[in-house]
């Protein structure tokens, strides 16, 4: 399997969190919205990362 289901999980309930503190008033001066942007990009990289990883073992396998 390309990515674990724990590792989804994991991220998306970050981001779930995140979301939820932006409506927080205590986390008003917090730029959680960005953050968010930057956590799912970064999850995003790792996970096409993992992908590209996964394609190149295949070719190199068939060599």
């Amino acid at each position: 399997m390309l990515f674990r289901s724990a590792e989804v999980v994991s991220v998306l309930m970050l981001v779930v969190a995140l979301i939820i503190a932006k409506h927080l008033p205590i986390a008003a001066g917090l730029p959680l919205s960005q953050i968010t942007g930057i956590v799912c990009f970064m999850f995003a990289i790792y996970l096409s990362l993992r992908i590209y990883n996964a394609e190149l073992k295949k070719i190199r396998a068939e060599e």
